[in-house]
């Protein structure tokens, strides 16, 4: 295989496939497309603890990315996920760019910085929105990228045009819609993740350096850990809030979120948590 900027040749396919759960041929279809996206965002949670524990450098080579993700049994934040799905992608043979969107649940404002990576791929003459890393409030599989597109069941999701010609993914919760992030199709390159990791990390106005944030999207419930507060949404019902305490917040990482941690990051975490 030759290989290409999202360096597929290097992904241990089968090891993936095993981390995730997914059972079956693959091939650059949607079928696998769509059982894929719902497989790893099953298994793979959103996770900044690197960040929240100090690290000031998160390798986004796909060895790196590979070793922690799938290995290790860590989850990872967007930049990391995208590069570990867009590798995949490319090992299956599957045409596919990526792009930046900015958040607005999370910010509460449309002008941030665009942060959010995701992939758009190009099958039988369609474009599809093929997102694994928004955490809790994402898609479970690839959205159509067209305007007024709609992903009906348990978790709905639409895309809107703005005058603007952004289009918003959406989450059509029981209470309203819930604008995810704006973007454009704009092609973004590894290079550009590097830029957006090293802000992540080290500015002081980034969302991820300062408070543990622990998400996962599973069929039938979304968990969402921002500091110690733990949001629940089941498919339907209003969501719900609560603190958790200590050592709840030590064992939450695997036991609600998959994330398998090393002793040592279970203890630094601890350390963070006690305060000065």
């Amino acid at each position: 295989m030759t290989d290409s900027m999202w360096h597929g040749s290097g992904v241990d396919l089968d090891s993936y496939l095993t981390r995730v759960g997914y059972q079956g041929d693959v091939a650059p279809d949607l079928a696998t497309l769509r059982g894929l996206h719902t497989a790893h965002v099953d298994a793979i949670a959103f996770d900044n603890l690197d960040a929240v524990l100090g690290r000031t450098v998160i390798p986004l080579d796909p060895d790196s990315v590979q070793e922690k993700l799938v290995r290790r049994g860590r989850g990872g934040w967007c930049l990391e996920q995208v590069v570990l799905m867009a590798a995949v992608l490319d090992r299956i043979g599957f045409t596919f760019t990526a792009f930046a969107g900015r958040t607005r649940n999370r910010t509460g404002t449309r002008f941030g910085p665009a942060l959010h990576v995701a992939l758009c791929v190009e099958l039988d003459g369609e474009r599809w929105i093929h997102d694994v890393s928004f955490g809790a409030y994402g898609p479970h599989e690839p959205i159509r990228l067209a305007e007024n597109a709609r992903l009906d069941g348990d978790w709905p999701f639409d895309l809107v045009r703005e005058p603007t010609g952004e289009l918003v993914l959406r989450f059509l919760r029981p209470e309203g819609p819930a604008e995810l992030y704006g973007f454009t199709t704009d092609v973004r390159y590894p290079s550009d993740f590097e830029l957006l990791n090293h802000f992540c990390l080290t500015h002081p106005r980034s969302p991820f350096n300062h408070r543990l944030v622990l998400q996962r999207t599973r069929p039938d419930v979304r968990h969402l850990l921002v500091g110690g507060t733990l949001m629940e949404l089941r498919p339907g019902q209003p969501e719900t809030v609560r603190e958790l305490d200590r050592d709840e917040l030590l064992s939450a990482p695997e036991e609600i979120f998959g994330i398998t941690l090393e002793p040592g990051d279970v203890q630094a975490l601890g350390k963070i948590l006690d305060g000065p």
